[in-house]
């Protein structure tokens, strides 16, 4: 029942934003082809490189190709499901949170699950035809293991990208600054448009890590690749857990910490 009445919720707070997208066809289209060719560069620039060798650390051009079109996909999924933490600062700041902490849902469905950008939608399509097209084209075979592997690593960076922005949300309520820990979270993940593979030293720790950049993006590209080993795949399911239950418990302790914009 409360699943239902989540998914009702959500249903109507994703029509309303639907809704609103296209009051704005013009710009909703601009934007959509903006993020299509910047897709298309991305790819582009992976065939430049590639051009002047052969491999990269052990990733040769068909393998780094895949990793681009996995960073971009999931980057477009985690943006359709969480963008509503991009507009949780004015909300707070005008007190308007008070209200939704009186209803009942999640205290954290507001922040990050009430507007969902469908704006991304287009792009999720594209990059699952274009992962298709290159697997077919590089004649990457997709073993029973090598499947369940993907799914479940993709699955882990969806819970793993709903842990970040929880935490960000957690800190926004203790600061009231979101933009710049968004920021900071968006520069960290661009980091993934290769394998994080080829980072070395404290930085390749921070993607690791602090902020585990390589769960999100590099071990599902690695698990469609079949090159993901059962270290990888558990180190996934282990971080990414362990994010969400700190994520989830800091959220609450920022919660105890919130007082109202009217107070």
């Amino acid at each position: 029942m409360a699943t239902n009445t989540l998914v009702r919720a959500w249903l109507i707070l994703a029509k309303n934003n639907l809704q609103n997208q296209l009051l704005t066809p013009s710009s909703s289209v601009l934007f959509i082809i903006g993020k299509f060719f910047n897709f298309v560069f991305t790819i582009i620039t992976i065939y430049a490189i590639f051009g002047q060798t052969t491999s990269i650390k052990g990733y040769d051009l068909n393998q780094a190709v895949i990793v681009v079109v996995v960073y971009n996909l999931l980057e477009s999924i985690s943006g359709f499901l969480f963008r509503s933490l991009y507009t949780f600062r004015p909300i707070l700041l005008k007190g308007d949170f008070d209200m939704d902490l009186l209803k009942p849902l999640p205290s954290y469905f507001r922040p990050i699950l009430s507007g969902p950008d469908f704006l991304d939608i287009p792009l999720v399509l594209v990059q699952l035809f274009t992962l298709v097209f290159f697997m077919n084209k590089f004649q990457f075979s997709v073993t029973y293991l090598s499947l369940v592997f993907s799914l479940v690593t993709i699955a882990n960076g969806v819970i793993l990208a709903f842990s970040i922005h929880l935490g960000i949300a957690a800190f926004s309520i203790i600061t009231s600054e979101v933009d710049g820990l968004v920021m900071l979270y968006r520069n960290f993940g661009r980091a993934a448009v290769v394998p994080t593979d080829l980072y070395t030293g404290s930085f390749r720790f921070i993607l690791n890590y602090v902020v585990p950049i390589t769960v999100l993006f590099t071990l599902p590209a690695k698990a469609i690749l079949n090159i993901l080993t059962p270290q990888g795949f558990l180190y996934s399911c282990v971080l990414c857990y362990t994010f969400l239950f700190l994520s989830v418990k800091f959220w609450r302790y920022s919660i105890k910490k919130y007082t109202s914009a009217s107070s």
